[in-house]
């Protein structure tokens, strides 16, 4: 049932309340026009003068506000039409609405009305509404409708100086300059084909015309003047929306300007003296590509902003097929050279990370999160519709038409089209309604669809979408703007407590917007900063509604005005509404105090790996992601023996091994050797330093390996460099066996307990036949005072060469037995035991169930981590924030086989949608593979159908190479005696690839803590970049296993694409040196 109004007592609420226990009703109902009235429709009126193909933005809809226009504590209701009338209904309680938009002038005109936000411009106590305008040709000066408090409206666009003559979607009013008064930002959407090269972006972003920029108009009490010039934000973009939010906690309010196609986004950041800097590309590591609405909220409530982002990738295996646009290399790589940022065709959600000096930093975690793809995605909207303390998010989306139709496009491409034909074209292309999308937010990063469960599973084209109380029962309804129906308002009904709160601002601001309220209970807390323009053209109410699920004490709840000021309230009562008025405020006391991190990077050494050119797809056109991009290692140790940790760092192909020695000041210098230059046309992988042939000083063992030399090359060979107790290395090219195997990682133990030190090498990949494993090596070490020799192990000693794709091992006595065993892992391999008995090795597969463990395993380390006696293990996945998922029933696999029969293996990755098998790719890309498959399937629509069985055939499919996976997941492995079980590591570790982990007792509490690091960014680039990771810290706690510590908190940030870290001491202090792909080094203080 309903709450009951907002004046009834506290315990009557409670009596009422607690004798519901229904579970019958969904949370959201949807109300007919007929019990609400509320009977708008944005009808398109499509003809041969404008369509589609006259203007392709036709299908762009309206927006929805809302807001309390006649002072009655009702939230009144504003939709925008395209071709028909804007219509105004006025809240007559109890869910139901007049229209009086005859009345109150506030209709329009014939113009192209698109988004809409209401706000007390004049300061009078009366809401006006602001209207955007764009349109194929015409009248497109934005209007301004103030209210005369009487329910009438004068428009003033023009008076006020604020009627933009730039193709507008929706504005958004801030005080920007602090000046205490309502300044004023209009997002405008230039006209532009949607074939336009990125040299047209490019272009055009630097010479812009006045009406293709957006603009920023300075409140100057009677009117505004356009300060667009003057606060560095003239640029053109194809902006869908422009959103606001202080993002790195200043105080000053921030922007984001999400743009559509190639052109990129902005983040522009406030720098407090009247202008902006756009710092997308140093806060975020990836945006959406077709980037439309966007929402800036505290989602996981930590008190930092995080924004949602939305784009146009599919969930449904045939929509994405048949409808979705493909990311092609040359328009990605174009994008990335014309400095435009890494662009992905899928939704974004980034979780703010920490604010380091006046800069956030983002992840995207929309995979992890589960919210990456909702088609054809307009309006997010980050609010808590339960009422259980956590936003959830809502999503509209639609197209009236597929606009992307590929087998229709493909179609009319051969008929000529005379302009008296282009309505027919344009009624003849396909029309598919789908439902809109909500997320329940699980208060773990991650969000469970429940879109059906709540009622909300209505095949829509929607577009605008905002929230409101409209019923002032405590929750939040829903209100959907949709092409050619009728509006929608969803009842909720949730039963959850709450706390209104509503602001009483300056004499300039009355509505209080820029303010950030926090509400305190004992097991929560929550954020909201007041910003009225959300999602895709529409805008929300003035007052802050904040869930308390079933929690029956607010401890403290807390406004920070845009001034400065602050006013605190104690002990409030729940289900109630309370008012802040400025007045009462006083000036906020900010603390110095700065957290007591852990870590804290430092600028030691400027060495940047530099990966050479090549292309991995030419040979392996579905390749999943490039194996010529994994490098380099890295390796520390005194290599001169003046008691200072040196460091080695690898180069790519064409790049030299750099060897840097410290100096007494804790500086480096780096050397060369005679071998430097020509061995540079190796490529650098794993590097060890350790005393081989025992002579009291270290030598390297480097593997080589990469994908960009033929099977069997010479240069896959690996190295050994000898020292003379001085620090130079000699190489010695007879130390090691001819292994031409293309290597990845290597680990050393007296396994035989000869008094030296073997090697385990991992071969990694065939190169140029992924995912063929190359051949992995047991090296004896038969070293002696003269010189140092590697053989390969006998075959009856371990006779285990071709193990996998193999990225890295560990060498622990699992068993307690007194011998050390060998674990290794790798790509598409499950955890692989190899039992270690006086020098023979057995595989064991008694410890885990083998099956479960298939992974994208990259690191693999062992340690007493709960000091019960026995070793236990951490093992780095590829993370559950990537387009490849995997679970127990629906596997995520690979096929290698001849399937053409052309004398090429082909490559075949397939996942699960909706409980059946597909190939992971489209048919383009499939084809140009296997060619044959476009004469097998003439269309997408019929290769969008099409299971893996049927484009390959299960004759084919049995007779391949096959590998799956069932996790990717990182893990702590327990020991537990006679087995391992398997846990989860938290989901801070679960953002990207781990493709390192280091271990010690960080926090000094006598159990050993863990440090990952990694990301992927050698991914195919239909596969966004797997960059979510900066870094974790792990503390080990003896009760609950691993805790993640957060960015802020643990100081720890190691953003790039890192392959490689180690320990290294520096004048008496411990660091973490880290390298990265095509990136410089880094270095990290443990403080």
């Amino acid at each position: 049932m309903k709450k009951t109004n907002l004046l009834l007592t506290f315990f009557v609420i409670i009596a009422i309340a607690s004798c519901d226990n229904s579970k019958t009703e969904n949370q959201f109902t949807l109300l007919s026009s007929n019990e609400t009235g509320v009977d708008f429709i944005n009808k398109l009126y499509e003809d041969n003068q404008i369509n589609y193909f006259t203007y392709p933005y036709i299908y762009m809809g309206g927006g929805v506000s809302v807001g309390d226009i006649n002072n009655d504590d009702l939230d009144d209701i504003f939709f925008t039409g395209n071709m028909t009338q804007n219509r105004l209904y006025l809240n007559k309680g109890d869910l139901k609405f007049d229209d009086i938009t005859d009345y109150s002038g506030s209709g329009g005109d014939d113009r192209w009305y698109t988004g809409s936000t209401m706000v007390d411009i004049n300061n009078d106590g009366l809401l006006d509404i602001y209207v955007s305008v764009a349109g194929l040709d015409g009248i497109k000066n934005n209007e301004l409708y103030i209210n005369n408090g009487d329910n009438t409206f004068t428009e003033s666009a023009k008076d006020y100086g604020i009627d933009d003559i730039g193709n507008s979607v929706q504005a958004t009013f801030f005080d920007y300059d602090k000046d205490g008064d309502l300044d004023l930002y209009v997002a405008n959407y230039p006209i532009t084909p949607f074939d336009a090269p990125r040299s047209y972006y490019f272009y055009k972003m630097q010479n812009t015309d006045d009406y293709e920029t957006d603009n920023l108009y300075r409140n100057d009490g009677s009117s505004f003047t356009r300060v667009t010039e003057e606060a560095g934000l003239r640029t053109y973009g194809l902006t869908l929306s422009a959103t606001i939010g202080d993002l790195n906690n200043d105080s000053y309010p921030d922007i984001y300007i999400s743009n559509d196609f190639s052109s990129p986004d902005f983040m522009y950041m406030n720098n407090g003296d009247g202008t902006f800097s756009d710092v997308v590309k140093e806060t975020t590591n990836q945006t959406s590509f077709y980037g439309m609405g966007v929402d800036i909220a505290d989602f996981n409530n930590d008190s930092y902003l995080d924004y949602i982002q939305v784009d146009m990738d599919a969930k449904d295996n045939r929509r994405s097929k048949a409808n979705m646009a493909s990311m092609n290399p040359d328009l990605f790589w174009s994008t990335v050279n014309y400095g435009f940022h890494y662009q992905y065709m899928h939704n974004t959600l980034q979780l703010n990370r920490r604010i380091q000096g006046d800069k956030p930093f983002f992840s995207n975690i929309s995979r992890l999160s589960g919210i990456s793809s909702t088609d054809w995605s307009w309006g997010p909207l980050l609010a808590d519709l339960d009422n259980d303390g956590w936003k959830d998010l809502f999503i509209s989306n639609g197209i009236r038409r597929e606009i992307n139709h590929r087998d229709f496009f493909n179609d009319i491409k051969l008929r000529p089209m005379s302009s008296d034909s282009l309505l027919y074209y344009t009624e003849q292309m396909p029309s598919e309604a789908i439902a809109n999308f909500t997320f329940q937010n699980n208060s773990d990063l991650t969000f469970t669809d429940v879109t059906e469960s709540w009622g909300l599973d209505q095949k829509n084209f929607s577009n605008g979408a905002t929230y409101a109380d409209l019923d002032n029962d405590g929750d939040l309804e829903l209100i959907v703007n949709n092409v050619d129906q009728e509006a929608q308002i969803y009842r909720n009904n949730s039963t959850n407590n709450f706390i209104k709160v509503k602001l009483k601002g300056s004499d300039q601001n009355l509505i209080g917007i820029d303010s950030r309220v926090f509400v305190k209970t004992p097991n929560n807390s929550q954020m909201q900063e007041l910003t009225l323009s959300r999602g895709f053209q529409s805008s929300v109410s003035t007052y802050l509604n904040f869930g308390l699920g079933d929690e029956s004490i607010i401890e403290s709840v807390k406004v920070v005005w845009p001034n400065g000021n602050s006013e605190q309230l104690n002990n409030v009562d729940i289900n109630t509404t309370i008012e802040f008025d400025i007045n009462n405020s006083n000036k906020e006391t900010l603390s110095d105090e700065k957290l007591n991190v852990y870590f804290e990077n430092e600028q030691i050494v400027s060495h940047k790996h530099e990966e050479n050119i090549y292309n991995d797809y030419v040979k392996e056109v579905l390749l999943p992601h490039e194996n010529s991009k994994l490098g380099p290692g890295i390796a520390t140790g005194d290599i001169n023996g003046d008691g200072l940790d040196d460091f080695i760092v690898g180069g790519a192909k064409d790049q030299s091994t750099a060897f840097y020695f410290q100096n007494l000041n804790g500086s480096f210098s780096q050397r060369s050797f005679y071998f430097s230059n020509s061995h540079s046309r190796y490529e650098d992988m794993d590097m060890i330093l350790k005393d081989f042939d025992s002579d009291g000083d270290l030598d390297l063992y480097i593997v080589s390996g990469g994908n960009e030399f033929e099977p069997n090359s010479p240069v896959l060979k690996d190295r050994v460099y000898v020292n003379d107790g001085l620090g130079n290395f000699i190489y010695s090219e007879g130390s090691v066996p001819n292994n031409f195997s293309s290597g990845m990682r290597v680990s050393s133990e007296d396994y035989d307990k000869d008094g030296d030190l073997d090697l385990f090498v991992g071969g990694r990949v065939v190169p140029g036949s992924y995912p063929l494993p190359a051949d992995s090596f047991l090296l004896v070490n038969q070293s002696d005072k003269d010189e140092i020799k590697f053989v390969n192990a006998d075959y009856s000693d371990f006779p285990f060469r071709d193990i996998g794709l193999v990225t890295s091992s560990v060498w622990v006595d699992y068993n307690d037995d007194g011998w050390k065993d060998l674990i290794v892992v790798g790509e598409w391999t499950p955890i692989k035991f190899f039992k270690n008995q006086d020098g023979k090795f057995t595989e064991d597969k008694s410890m885990i169930d083998e099956d479960s463990t298939r992974g994208w395993w990259y690191d693999v380390i062992a340690e007493d981590f709960d000091n019960d006696g026995d070793m236990d293990l951490v093992v780095g996945n590829l993370g559950n924030n990537y387009k490849y998922q995997a679970t127990e029933d629906e596997t995520f696999d690979i096929f290698y086989n001849d399937f053409d029969k052309n004398n090429s293996g082909d490559i075949v990755l397939s996942y699960y949608n909706n409980g059946e098998q597909f190939p992971l790719r489209g048919r383009q890309c499939s084809s140009e593979q296997i060619p044959a498959i476009k004469t097998k399937f003439q269309d997408y629509d019929a290769f969008s159908i099409a299971t893996l069985e049927d484009v390959y055939g299960n004759s084919d499919l049995d007779n391949s190479l096959h590998y799956y996976t069932k996790t990717f997941s990182s893990i702590y492995l327990e020991n537990t005696g006679n087995s391992f079980e398997m846990n989860k590591l938290p989901v801070l570790s679960q953002l990207s690839a781990i493709n390192k982990i280091l271990k010690r007792d960080i926090d000094k509490d006598g159990y050993v803590d863990i440090i990952v690091s990694g990301n992927m960014y050698n991914s195919e680039i239909e596969t966004p970049r797997n960059d979510g990771s900066v870094g974790v810290f792990l503390k080990f706690d003896p009760e609950s296993g691993f805790q993640a510590i957060s960015t802020k908190e643990s100081g720890l940030f190691l953003n790039g694409d890192v392959k490689d870290m180690e320990f290294i001491n520096l004048k008496n202090n411990d660091y973490i040196i880290s390298a990265k792909n095509n990136d410089l080094i880094e270095f990290t203080r443990i403080k």
